[in-house]
């Protein structure tokens, strides 16, 4: 299994625009949307990949990964499987959020648009909105997407979570490698832990 995790995620990697040979490691990474600071913090046992930090006009794209896949001190001793997911950010620059901005999202989830969007594929009719979830201010989505995607090898079931940042609204997804054993309960947990951590390094 671990080569085929770090397959996945060297192919994520370069869909992200980062060169698997200079990878580095740190568990932040601090990016400037909207002429505000807004950091993204990595929950234990991830770290971000700086390279893979990618801000333009329209927001900022972070992503994580296991810490010893991309070059860190291993979590404990041992040969022990890699995390079988990895987990993305992405800061919009569009609009800041405000009140009402997650209820309408929730709505807006429900039609034929709100579906492309939130998937990975862009196509409306092969995406399903399994579940949804709130908790601390935060909107949870589980999404089922059977269209075409950008990486093989990401199974097509996934959370995605929706958050105020720094008054910028911040979208977490989290992405289970296939057959790493990362399923609906154990996506959740990482997601909501990813927001937890990114809200504690972004205090109100």
């Amino acid at each position: 299994m671990r080569r085929a995790v770090f397959a996945a995620a060297a192919a994520l990697a370069l869909l992200a625009g980062c060169d698997p040979s200079r990878i580095g490691v740190a568990d932040r990474a601090t990016v400037t949307v909207a002429g505000r600071d807004v950091t993204i913090a990595a929950p234990a046992g991830f770290c971000v990949d700086p390279a893979s930090t990618n801000v333009s006009a329209s927001g900022a794209f972070v992503m994580a990964g296991d810490c010893e896949l991309l070059g860190g001190r291993p979590i404990a001793e041992g040969d022990a499987d890699p995390i079988g997911a990895v987990l993305t950010a992405s800061v919009s620059a569009a609009q800041r959020a405000g009140p009402g901005t997650l209820d309408e999202l929730r709505r807006f989830a429900g039609t034929a648009q709100g579906r492309a969007a939130l998937g990975r594929s862009g196509s409306s009719d092969r995406v399903r909105i399994l579940a949804t979830r709130s908790r601390g201010e935060v909107l949870y989505f589980l999404i089922e997407d059977r269209g075409p995607q950008p990486v093989q090898g990401i199974e097509p079931r996934f959370w995605r979570a929706f958050l105020e940042v720094q008054s910028q609204m911040t979208v977490l997804s989290a992405l289970g490698f296939e057959g790493a054993g990362v399923g609906p309960t154990e996506g959740l947990a990482l997601v909501q832990r990813f927001a937890d951590a990114i809200q504690r390094a972004n205090p109100t």
